[in-house]
């Protein structure tokens, strides 16, 4: 794409100004949630339905403003031959040209989840951000299911902030420029609030989804609660197609409420997948549980590996990576075969499970990068299994939370051993989990990176 270079008078004032923007567009992008998050520099990051994310230096940021604000292609050069120095009829061809390869972007589904628009192709996890796109809400740690790999700690269960609390909560993500939050626990719907927490995510123009293990969800009334209030989308655990497996997964007799949950939100019209993780439980079942999926007309479904935190710290739950190389292998060409997308949330280290050469996409590890958690009594986690603080949401800056010396360390890979370092698929694996460089764990999950 040609974006013109050169300005006319100086710097001339920016069109948006810095901060969130929220946008409900017409013509191409109808139906779709578009938010807008302008830097300080002019730069700009356009987040597409909280899952497509692409990177805009200054002049493609000032073209998408123009674009999601409504303006006709007059109106538009209009406004950009005054800031410009270069022809109508030159900026008439890049406005569409501008057009044309956004609505492509948006409209082909395997989009690189980062990518300068048509100026510079990235590595993706190479651009500094200046907050998270995602927060992971744990409104509560009581949970209605007993999972014996829970990554949780049942010794972090305790205060839990009041509703107004998470009102102000969510104020203060949407001024840090965070569009999407996931609520999650513990369990979510156990909070009596969690509708008025949607709700009020929604007058934000936030992208709100729910991390669940189903069980409320399976009551129609109390799904369409949620869903009226603003609800964008459902993740719902199912750990085996058969009942016996996951029950016994679950600690619970859960199974039927968790499909009955799956059959509601499907017929709400809610944007649903399942999530699974896989055990040495649940491993032979699982090619048959890709089917009852794509069964129950779903279109997507996620995996990710044991998280040894919590009560998995023990161990003896997860697979080698040899073993869930092989079983990732199967169950893609198993979805494949059935026309459900498969998505993997697990980082690993690519020289033990390598998620690209198995067509499942760069995955590394995010925390206090791209996404962070916040705990029931406000307290900051660089993801929902790393328990070290980094400040509290409502006591702190976010400025001194986000760059605390914690989230830095981890942006800048402070952990990884340099054998890691002069790996050349270091940029893009990471190093894996840094609860594996703790001694804690072999992989855990950035849940939800793109639903």
């Amino acid at each position: 794409m040609r974006l013109a270079v050169g300005r006319l008078f100086g710097k001339p004032e920016p069109l948006a100004a810095p901060g969130l923007h929220h946008f409900r567009p017409g013509g191409g992008l109808r139906g779709r949630r578009v938010h807008l998050r302008v830097e300080c520099d002019g730069s700009g990051i356009l987040v597409i339905d909280a899952s497509k994310i692409l990177h805009l230096n200054a002049t493609a940021c000032e073209f998408a403003w123009l674009y999601l604000a409504g303006s006709t292609p007059a109106e538009a050069v209009k406004t950009l031959a005054g800031r410009y120095r270069i022809s109508r009829s030159a900026l008439q061809a890049d406005w569409e040209e501008f057009q044309r390869t956004l609505e492509c972007l948006l409209a082909d589904e395997p989009v690189c989840p980062v990518t300068f628009l048509g100026l510079e192709r990235i590595e993706p996890f190479r651009t500094p951000v200046s907050a998270p796109y995602r927060a992971d809400l744990a409104v509560t740690y009581r949970c209605n299911v007993d999972c014996s790999h829970c990554y949780n700690e049942k010794k972090r269960a305790g205060k839990e902030l009041d509703t107004e609390s998470w009102r102000r909560i969510l104020g203060r993500l949407w001024d840090a420029g965070i569009p999407h939050v996931a609520f999650t626990g513990g369990e979510a719907t156990l909070r009596e609030d969690l509708s008025e927490l949607v709700l009020h995510a929604e007058s934000l123009g936030m992208v709100s989804g729910l991390l669940t293990n189903g069980v409320r969800l399976a009551d129609a009334g109390y799904l369409a609660e949620l869903d009226d209030a603003g609800l964008d989308y459902v993740q719902v655990t199912l750990e085996s197609r058969d009942p016996s497996v996951h029950d016994a997964m679950t600690g619970a007799d859960s199974h039927a409420a968790t499909v009955q949950a799956l059959r509601n939100c499907l017929a709400r019209g809610i944007y649903t997948i399942t999530n699974t993780t896989i055990t040495e439980a649940n491993r032979d079942t699982l090619e048959a549980t890709v089917d009852f999926v794509a069964e129950l007309g779903l279109e997507a479904m996620a995996f990710n590996s044991v998280i040894r935190s919590g009560r998995a710290a023990k161990g003896g739950f997860g697979l080698a990576p040899a073993d869930l190389k092989l079983l990732l292998e199967r169950l893609r060409g198993r979805a494949m075969q059935r026309g459900v997308r498969l998505i993997w949330y697990s980082p690993t280290r690519y020289c033990e499970l390598d998620p690209v050469e198995l067509g499942l996409g760069p995955k590394r590890c995010t925390a206090g990068q791209y996404n962070i958690c916040i705990e029931p009594d406000g307290t900051v986690l660089p993801c929902q299994s790393y328990y070290r603080s980094a400040g509290n949401i409502l006591e702190d800056s976010w400025t001194d939370i986000y760059d605390c010396g914690l989230m830095r360390s981890l942006r800048e890979r402070d952990w990884v051993e340099a054998a890691c370092r002069s790996c050349g698929e270091f940029d893009l694996c990471g190093g894996g989990c840094p609860l594996d460089a703790a001694g804690e764990s072999v992989s855990c999950p950035d849940m939800l990176s793109n639903p």
